[in-house]
């Protein structure tokens, strides 16, 4: 008995919907893979030797340089070809030196002066004079070295670049109780970097802010150790150093160099706000803790 096959074929037109899904889809993947490509290009390659020094001149100021990311900066710029100008985190020095700073014209500003101390305590647990030290050294300082340097960069037309260095604590999580001075002078920095380099981008002047996260020095000890399990993401000061000194003048008013503090980045922003409050405010107590019931 012989078997017969009917075949109905029915073309279905595929909905609006879907095509315009699709669409933003693939749109939205093709962004993110070129965002993603141009970050590679970023830390990939190391910066030629000297293309700082021809882009900028041949002068750099750092300050805080004694030690942890200014130090390293200071030794990574030195090897860029730069000579160094080194300014220590007091307030009246750099007053004092701002007139010598300012008739440099070609050069690049790193400030990264900076202080965390009062820290792991309640606002009213501190005595005034010691946040408005956090606040002289964290924004004072900043704002009077740029505001120093400025007015040189722009008379010489060649322009230059202002690196600030913030924190990813006022940046990349919503708070962070127990140091709420220190990452609100940080959101001070990344503000008035960004406002400054919409300001003189047209001049060629070129202000940037990077937020690092944990970077191994004196000043991010006592949060790492509370944290625990961030040493994957922690980077030497020389290894920051590297990667910060290739983003001057390539990575946007507002960056995080480094592969490992870029993927920290992300994490932190598929995170809600309500989950990293609470978070951190048990890590910075457990913190405070350590600090005064001498276990340390």
């Amino acid at each position: 008995m012989a078997s017969h096959v009917l075949l109905i074929r029915q073309d279905i037109a595929t909905p609006w919907w879907f095509i315009l899904r699709a669409f933003v889809g693939a749109a939205y993947v093709g962004f993110v893979a070129l965002r993603l490509l141009a970050y590679l290009w970023l830390c990939l390659p190391r910066m030629p030797k000297g293309d700082l020094r021809r882009r900028y001149g041949e002068w750099a100021v750092v300050t805080g340089p004694t030690s942890g990311i200014g130090r390293a900066m200071a030794l990574e710029l030195a090897r860029h070809g730069l000579n160094l100008v080194l300014v220590g985190r007091d307030p009246a020095i750099l007053r004092q030196i701002s007139d010598t700073i300012a008739s440099l014209s070609e050069l690049i500003v790193v400030n990264n002066a900076g202080v965390a101390e009062p820290g792991a305590v309640y606002l009213h647990e501190a005595d005034v004079e010691a946040w408005a030290r956090m606040v002289r050294v964290n924004v004072s300082a900043v704002t009077e070295v740029t505001a120093a340097v400025l007015p040189g960069m722009v008379a010489r037309g060649r322009g230059g670049a202002v690196v600030n260095i913030g924190s990813a604590a006022s940046e990349s999580i919503p708070s962070l109780p127990l140091y709420t001075m220190y990452s609100s002078t940080k959101r001070y920095v990344a503000q008035f970097s960004r406002s400054l380099h919409v300001e003189y981008a047209s001049k060629g002047i070129h202000v940037q802010c990077q937020a690092p996260f944990f970077v191994d020095t004196r000043l991010m000890f006592r949060f790492e150790e509370a944290a625990g399990g961030v040493s994957l993401f922690t980077v030497t000061p020389d290894a920051y150093a590297r990667a910060a000194v290739a983003w001057i003048g390539r990575g946007g008013a507002l960056c995080t160099p480094g592969v490992r503090h870029q993927l920290l980045r992300r994490m932190a922003a598929a995170v809600p706000d309500s989950v990293h409050d609470w978070i951190l405010l048990h890590l910075t107590t457990w913190n405070r803790k350590r600090r005064f019931s001498g276990s340390e």
